[in-house]
């Protein structure tokens, strides 16, 4: 019997909006992820850092504390279109101002290797920052999740969930946008070749994309209980 399930960051509840754990010694205390909608490159990657250090904090200091620092640290550089670099600097930054659990960062190319990386990375209580890019645009957001396809005690990456700024924000739901890892039928071989995937968002817009760079991050300690399983 085949089934589909998905497989969510640690620490995270969605029943409304989305939320992270931001205290879990005597009382479990929740807060509302930051999600800004925009469409700056600079501002989506910002804010997927965020919510990746928010997720595997606790963070001592205010987000607003934390963007702020980190705009004036002009982290990100100039770049209309991050890179993974600039990424990478802003993770770091990060890192040394929250004081935090120290991050280790990797990248890798290939988008199957990368589907089984981010559900290796969830499962163990990391996060990962991805970036793809259509044919008018490139951005980075936090991978939230994997669907997983189940068969005889075996599963495998079947798409990216993703939780993307530039999408709109959403409910109910802990991403909004998804990423199949099966190649699209695209009519022309090189249409094919460049935008090999379908991206999906929540409110019913398509594209063909690429991917570009997973980058894992992982703090230096980690809960495997507090892994997210959920069945379709």
């Amino acid at each position: 019997m085949v089934r589909l399930e998905h497989v969510f960051a640690a620490g995270i509840r969605f029943d409304t909006e989305i939320q992270y754990l931001a205290q879990a010694t005597k009382h479990l205390r929740y807060h509302k992820l930051p999600v800004l909608k925009s469409g700056s490159a600079q501002v989506c990657a910002l804010t997927s850092v965020m919510q990746c250090v928010l997720i595997l904090g606790p963070v001592p200091r205010s987000q607003l504390t934390l963007e702020r620092k980190l705009m004036a640290q002009d982290v990100l550089g100039r770049a209309a279109h991050p890179g993974c670099s600039s990424v990478l600097r802003c993770v770091r930054a990060l890192e040394n101002l929250t004081g935090t659990h120290p991050l280790k960062s990797a990248t890798t190319h290939n988008p199957v290797e990368m589907g089984e990386t981010a559900l290796d990375v969830l499962r163990s209580g990391g996060l990962c920052l991805l970036q793809f890019k259509s044919a008018t645009a490139s951005r980075w957001a936090t991978v939230i999740g994997v669907e997983i396809e189940v068969q005889h005690d075996k599963d495998f990456a079947k798409a990216l969930l993703l939780l993307d700024s530039h999408a709109g924000e959403p409910w109910a739901c802990a991403h909004n946008v998804r990423i199949e890892l099966k190649r699209s039928g695209a009519r022309s071989q090189s249409a094919a070749i460049a935008f090999p995937l379908i991206c999906r968002h929540l409110t019913g817009e398509a594209s063909k994309v690429q991917l570009l760079n997973l980058i894992t991050l992982k703090p230096a300690a980690t809960n495997p209980q507090k892994r997210t399983d959920e069945p379709i």
